[in-house]
Formats: C-alpha cells, structure tokens, sequence
C-alpha cells in the first residue's frame, strides 16, 4: 500500500474515532438524562450508567485529539475534536445531575464537527503550515 493510501487509511479511522466518540457521549447523556433534583433510587441507577457511556466517550474523545496532534493536523483541529471529551467530562465530573453537561455539548460538538470537516477537505493531506 502506498504511501497515500495509508494517510487515507488513517484518515478514514481518525474520522471514525471521532464520530464514535461524540455518539458515545451523547448516547450517554441521553440516557442519563436530566434532573432539577437527586433522582429516585432507580433513576439514579440510570445515571450511573449514562455517565459511564459519557466518560468512555470522553476517553475516546482526547484519544483522538492525541492521535490528531500525531497526525501533524492544524493545532485548532487537534483542540476542537479535543473538547468534547474535556467540556462534557468536566460538566459530568462537576455536577452528575445538571445540564451543563448538555450546554457543554451543544458548544463542543459543532466544533469537532468543524474540525473533522477540515480534515475531510483537505483529504488527508499533511496539514502543518
């Protein structure tokens, strides 16, 4: 395989990671839901489980981050996929019953959407300037 063909390669699971991240997060928060008050016994239990799906796609998240900056992507490319495994993880860890989590989200995710756009314009090509 050439050369290009494994940047490509690469690019194509970088993107995934990315994606699987950001659907691992929100799968999270949509089952953890949100609460004004403690929750009862059960949803408390529901919470517990969301919040594990959120900080698995957390990890998943500054995993591709890692892997952006290894990649020689722009510095803003490798923060923006970056932030939705910091923002939402921090509002998680901070308060497991509020919806910050859900403010975090709606910041963080267009911008690693951007990132991942950028990258697929410039189609796995080297990115340092």
């Amino acid at each position: 395989m050439s050369d290009a063909g494994r940047r490509r390669a690469g690019t194509i699971a970088w993107v995934l990671l990315v994606l699987a991240s950001m659907a691992m997060i929100g799968y999270g928060i949509w089952r953890a839901g949100w609460h004004i008050w403690l929750p009862v016994p059960a949803d408390q239990e529901q919470v517990w489980i969301g919040n594990r799906f959120i900080f698995a796609g957390c990890a998943l998240s500054v995993t591709s981050a890692v892997w952006s900056g290894a990649r020689e992507n722009r510095l803003w490319v490798t923060i923006c996929v970056g932030l939705p495994g910091a923002l939402v993880g921090w509002a998680t860890l901070d308060n497991p019953y509020d919806l910050k989590r859900y403010v975090a989200a709606v910041v963080a995710y267009p911008m690693a959407l951007g990132g991942v756009a950028e990258v697929i314009r410039v189609r796995g090509r080297r990115q340092t300037d």
